[in-house]
């Protein structure tokens, strides 16, 4: 008799035991299958151990696959043979001012690593070197969050050196310029390198290792690509600890401890104060595993050339702090203006970005990524860093609850959801559209919604200042503009929408309110009266619901305004 084959994909414990008993049933020796039975306990036994068995080889092979691995240490493992080194922690950046109170006849020298801190202990260091000069009260210096630390090893002598700087902390400057982790031997600074394919034996090259546990270990060349430090050179390996996201300073005048001893040029202590005129952005913590899984093919296709948009928006978007870039040229500005062609624009790319926790470039910032881009790309392309417009999104909506079901519950569920299509990065990003049918999908899938009404608007504040001849004023930054759908909001309180009169412009007249809009440039203008204190609009750009951002627009999830929350009859 031929015997059952053996189902070889469908390998659950259900399976394995049907597969089995089949088997069994196919011959002679074996008719003990019954639930309580002894050979019974014996299949299910085996089952057990052949399901556990096959679950953790299919899991391991998983792990040799950079969509399918879960574990840190093999996707780290697998984009290192792309030469990608996943992004460290990276510290925030300012500016610093340091002040004496009366201006001296000394220069008064404020060296690079001056350490200072917040109220709350976080450490601040100066940059670069800076000096207030004669006559002068105060400098400004470029500064960045962290501690100064360094580790002194003496040279074994051998091929391939690699030394653990066992700290999850090390900051991942890209700023090749100034770099925060620095290789000294014997005096002299090594420099670092992505791979010791182009070193020589003599070249005082180092890579940096980032490994799987967050730590770094410093690797030396083997005296054929790359010097090895020789048997008894002295070994300082120094960098900056960060605190990443945590050393964000987001209002002026908190870092105001001085740790660090200021002399003058003859040697004199000089009594110096310090603080921070601006914020201190662009801290974040180091690369999750999907941005690993994301950037690390993106960027190997780059073959560290930025030259195409792709190229330029992958490079940006694996840079330390930055959650999303848009990158645009002549031919897009060429398009978007309805030209054949852009001259202003020729060999000019313009870049917006949004970094973590919707923070914005500082002028430092994008100073460094400047430096860091020039390195990449070719040498006639000029650089122009375009501001990001934020459009707060108030879905309005009208909800039907699944009878049996907590309207709190489920008013709370549908705001989740919500907060999941805008997730800076993921599913918002600058110059991408919010497609209104995704939104409303993502709610009506929910158990306890049975029926869902929503409009997305736009919420843009008018200004008092805007038009010397209207009380109010502002031009709408999401453009065209659906036609009557523009409401008027005067200190909070809804006032009247627009009527569209067909010319490519519609009027407001409500009670105490008049006024106009254009649906093409965006324009609002506004007489209140009484005076108010503030007043907006909130529109909508696309018939069908959705926004579209130009550009350097990115939507942003407000507020959530539920009309209405019933139980379904």
């Amino acid at each position: 008799m031929a015997t059952t084959p053996l189902n070889y994909v469908n390998y659950d414990f259900e399976d394995l035991v049907l597969q089995l008993q089949n088997r069994l049933k196919a011959g002679d020796a074996w008719k003990d299958i019954y639930r309580s039975g002894a050979g019974e306990m014996l299949i299910e036994f085996l089952a057990a151990i052949l399901n556990m068995g096959l679950y953790y080889t299919e899991r391991r092979a998983n792990e040799g696959y950079l969509l399918t691995a879960r574990h840190r240490s093999s996707i780290v493992n697998l984009v290192a043979l792309l030469n990608y080194q996943p992004r460290r922690k990276t510290s925030s950046t300012g500016n610093l001012t340091f002040s004496i109170a009366a201006p001296l006849s000394k220069i008064v020298y404020v060296p690079k690593y001056t350490e200072c801190q917040t109220a709350d202990g976080t450490l601040f260091l100066t940059n670069e070197s800076a000096a207030i000069e004669k006559g002068q009260t105060s400098v400004s210096i470029s500064s960045m969050q962290g501690e100064l630390i360094q580790k002194e090893i003496t040279s074994n002598g051998a091929t391939e050196q690699e030394y653990l700087l066992n700290d999850t902390g090390v900051e991942n400057s890209a700023d090749t310029d100034n770099p925060s982790l620095r290789v000294i031997v014997d005096g002299t600074e090594w420099t670092l390198v992505s791979s010791f394919l182009q070193s020589v034996n003599t070249s005082k090259h180092f890579r940096i290792i980032n490994e799987s546990d967050g730590t770094v270990s410093v690797l030396f060349g083997n005296n054929v690509n790359g010097l090895a430090p020789s048997l008894g050179n002295v070994i300082v390996l120094q960098y900056i600890k960060t605190a990443g996201s945590e050393g964000t300073v987001t209002f002026s005048d908190q870092i105001t401890t001085l740790n660090s001893t200021i002399y003058d040029e003859d040697g004199t202590e000089v009594t110096t104060t310090v603080t921070n005129s601006d914020s201190f952005l662009g801290g974040s913590d180091e690369e999750t595993l999907e941005e690993i899984r994301y950037a690390a093919p993106r960027v190997f296709r780059t073959g560290e050339r930025a030259v195409t948009k792709d190229d330029f928006t992958a490079i940006l978007e694996a840079y330390s702090s930055v959650e999303t870039a848009n990158v645009w040229g002549e031919n897009e500005e060429a398009e978007a203006a309805g030209v054949a062609v852009d001259s202003t624009m020729l060999n000019k790319v313009k870049i917006s970005l949004v970094l973590q926790n919707w923070e914005l470039p500082s002028t430092t910032f994008k100073a460094t990524l400047s430096s860091y881009l020039y390195d990449l790309s070719m040498i006639t392309v000029k650089y122009e860093f375009v501001t990001p417009t934020v459009l707060a999104v108030y879905p309005v909506l009208y909800i039907t609850v699944t009878k049996g079901h907590s309207l709190s519950q489920a008013q709370a569920d549908v705001a989740a959801v919500l907060a999941e299509q805008f997730l800076l990065g993921t599913t918002t990003k600058l110059g991408t559209t919010i497609k209104f049918s995704n939104v409303l999908s993502a709610i009506d899938d929910l158990d306890n919604v049975a029926f869902v009404s929503m409009t997305l608007e736009i919420k843009k504040d008018l200004s008092d200042t805007y038009d010397s001849y209207s009380d109010w004023g502002a031009l709408l930054d999401a453009t065209d503009i659906l036609p009557e759908s523009v409401r008027v909001f005067v200190d909070g309180t809804y006032s009247c929408s627009d009527d569209d009169g067909g010319s490519g412009s519609g009027t407001f007249s409500g009670t105490g309110v008049t006024g106009t809009v254009n649906y093409s440039t965006g324009e609002v203008l506004l007489d209140v009266t009484p005076a108010a204190a503030t007043v907006y609009v909130r529109y909508q750009q696309d018939s069908q619901g959705n926004i579209i951002p130009s550009f350097n627009q990115i939507a942003k999830l407000d507020t959530i305004d539920v009309q209405s929350i019933s139980m379904d009859s």
